[in-house]
C-alpha cells in the first residue's frame, strides 16, 4: 500500500509539540532572575551613596565644619582697645580710669591770610587721630598736680611750612609753663605725616581736644 504524500511521519508532530512549551517554561525563570539582580545591584549602589551624602548635609553640625569655625577664629586677631578708644573720642569722647577726653574738634582753618570758623573746615582725620592717640596712649604725660586738671591739647598744623605743632589752649585748668612737660610729651608721641599723601582744602588748621586727668597718685592699676 503506498503512502500519502501529504502524511507526516507520527514522530514529528508530537516532536515540535513538547519541544514548545517546554522553551516558554525554561525563559521565564531567567528573566525573573535577572530583574532581581538588577534590583538588587541598585539597593547596592543606592545605600552607600546616601549615606556618603548624609552627613554633607548637615553643612555647620557636622565635626569639619566646626573645626573651621575654630580655625577661623584662632586666626582672627583680637580687636585692639585703642582703636575702639580711638573711635569712641572721635565720635563724642572717651573716659578711661587715667583720662577722659572730650570731643575732638576743628577750631579754625585759613587759605592765605583768611581765617575761617570751625563749621567751614574740612576734616583731619590722620591729625585728629594721631592727636588723640598720642594722649590715650601716653596716660603719664598727666601734669603733676594734687587735685584733678585739665588740658586743652591743640595741634597746629601748617602744609606748607609742612610742619605740626602741639601747644596748650586756654581752656584747661592747666596752661602756660605748668603744661609744657605734658605738651612735649605728647609732642614726642606724634607720628610723622606723609605730607603729600594728606586731602586738605585749606593750608592751615587748629585742631582741639580737651583731655582730664585725674589727681596724681589716684590713678587705678
Amino acid at each position: 500500500m503506498r503512502m500519502s504524500e501529504h502524511s507526516t511521519p507520527p514522530s514529528q508532530p508530537s516532536g515540535y509539540r513538547r519541544l514548545g512549551p517546554g522553551t516558554r517554561s525554561s525563559e521565564s525563570p531567567v528573566r525573573v532572575q535577572l530583574i532581581v539582580a538588577l534590583v538588587v545591584a541598585l539597593v547596592l549602589v543606592a545605600v552607600p551613596l546616601y549615606w556618603f551624602r548624609g552627613p554633607s548635609a548637615e553643612g555647620t553640625d557636622s565635626p569639619a565644619s566646626s573645626l573651621d569655625i575654630a580655625a577661623a577664629s584662632i586666626a582672627r586677631p583680637p580687636p585692639d582697645p585703642t582703636k575702639t578708644l580711638l573711635a569712641a573720642a572721635l565720635d563724642g569722647g572717651v573716659k578711661t580710669d587715667k583720662i577722659s577726653l572730650g570731643r575732638v574738634w576743628i577750631d579754625s582753618c585759613r587759605q592765605g591770610g583768611t581765617r575761617k570758623t570751625k563749621d567751614q573746615c574740612d576734616r583731619q582725620p590722620f591729625f585728629e587721630e594721631a592727636l588723640v592717640k598720642a594722649i590715650l596712649d601716653n596716660p603719664s604725660c598727666a601734669p603733676k598736680t594734687s587735685k584733678e586738671s585739665s588740658i586743652s591739647y591743640a595741634l597746629r598744623v601748617d602744609y606748607q611750612a609742612k610742619t605740626s605743632r602741639v601747644f596748650a589752649g586756654k581752656s584747661g585748668t592747666v596752661e602756660g609753663k605748668q603744661a609744657q612737660p605734658s605738651i612735649e610729651c605728647v609732642q614726642r608721641a606724634m607720628p610723622r605725616p606723609s605730607w603729600e599723601t594728606l586731602s586738605h582744602a585749606h593750608t592751615k588748621y587748629t585742631i582741639a581736644v580737651l583731655a582730664t586727668y585725674p589727681a596724681a597718685g589716684n590713678t587705678q592699676p
